[in-house]
């Protein structure tokens, strides 16, 4: 069955960031259904082929591709982060969310009844993973940890830890009173832009 994926990029002052990043997981995403080769959509030309807006300013880049490896035409909007102000623990052991498919219904039905300055933060098994449109980092506001559980392996989270300014580390649902603060991390989002008090975390 053809499934759709999706990458979204961070379109920065008239040009993409971390690219290769992306590239790198939609060959791997394209690599669990068998696709090699010419199979694989390159990013790099889907976005010269529709270039982005010029000038300054941050917008949100939606690129979508299916299994068997046509991409669509990128979207382009204006970017301005959500504001999350607390965090609500759910536990959901079998969720699946390896690639970025577009079909995000478990995703969204883990959200219901939150209020708009909420968001979910998803344990498996007693183990922190992501939110639904995030990895996390804990600290104390000078150095950061990831969960070595994650959902997703997001792009800013793989080029945060190669370049080591982030940790990997098991965290469960126990451990996040040992941080000061929860940080929502993305293509979108550095470590920093959307923080959360853990003592603003609630557990099940």
């Amino acid at each position: 069955m053809c499934r759709l994926i999706f990458e979204t990029v961070k379109w920065e002052d008239g040009a993409p960031c971390l690219l290769p990043w992306h590239q790198r997981r939609v060959e791997a995403a394209m690599n669990l259904h068998g696709a090699e080769g010419s199979a694989v959509p390159d990013l790099a030309s889907v976005l010269a082929a529709c270039p982005g807006p010029e000038g300054r300013g941050i917008y949100k880049c939606h690129i979508t591709y299916d299994t068997q490896g046509k991409a669509c035409r990128p979207v382009f909007e204006p970017y301005r982060p959500r504001l999350v102000k607390r965090l609500a623990c759910v536990e959901i052991p079998r969720l699946d969310y390896f690639c970025k498919w577009e079909d995000r219904t478990e995703l969204q039905a883990a959200g219901l009844g939150l209020g708009e300055d909420e968001e979910v933060l998803i344990l498996r098994h007693g183990q922190v993973t992501d939110t639904r449109y995030s990895n996390v980092v804990f600290g104390d506001g000078s150095s950061w940890v990831t969960p070595e559980t994650f959902l997703l392996p997001g792009t800013k989270r793989a080029f945060l830890l190669a370049c080591g300014a982030i940790e990997e580390l098991s965290i469960k649902a126990e451990d996040i009173k040992k941080f000061r603060f929860c940080s929502l991390i993305n293509a979108m989002l550095d470590p920093g832009d959307v923080v959360v008090r853990t003592e603003d975390i609630v557990y099940p």
